[in-house]
């Protein structure tokens, strides 16, 4: 008669044991897989933001270069629009419509939206008396003596990631 050949107990794995490994091993790759998706989506989220933060910037960037070349004597503002005269370029508007803060330059019919979801728009003019206004130039009512000049622009936008205001000083020779 034949033996059956005797198994070393220490020569192979058990169904149970297997079972438990692939069970841990499985654990481990959910760990991962979830711990890599909430790392795509955060880095996802901030390049959003900071695309978003890079357009602000760059429409400041542009606003506080077309205010300091240009013309202060050519300057309009209102309560929708600031109008300027660029040396070299020609004019230059800013406005905000429907949601979007726009720069035109009128002369080549080139429009630029810079920044979408801009909820309010305000600009003033601050004359060389000291006092802030809200149109310029100024009416001839408003005006006592000699007119004064524009020496400064304000800007603020509010944006969904808050208030942001921008000062720029003009290129105007103010006399004391």
């Amino acid at each position: 008669m034949m033996r059956a050949p005797q198994r070393n107990s220490q020569a192979g794995l058990t169904l149970i044991e297997v079972l438990v490994a692939l069970a841990l091993f499985s654990l481990v790759g959910l760990a991962g897989f979830s711990m890599l998706d909430t790392i795509l989506r955060v880095q996802s989220g901030t390049e959003g933001r900071l695309e978003r933060l890079a357009a602000i910037d760059r429409a400041l960037v542009l606003f506080v270069r077309d205010v300091q070349e240009s013309d202060p004597a050519a300057v309009r503002q209102d309560k929708d629009t600031l109008a300027l005269l660029r040396v070299g370029t020609g004019p230059v508007s800013y406005q905000m419509r429907s949601g979007l803060f726009i720069r035109s330059l009128p002369r080549s019919g080139f429009e630029q939206t810079l920044i979408d979801d801009v909820q309010a728009m305000q600009v003033r003019s601050l004359a060389s008396n000291g006092i802030w206004h809200n149109a310029w130039p100024l009416d001839e009512a408003q005006v006592i003596g000699l007119p004064p000049t524009l020496i400064a622009v304000e800007m603020t936008l509010d944006l969904r990631e808050g208030r942001i205001t921008r000062l720029v000083e003009t290129s105007a020779e103010v006399t004391p």
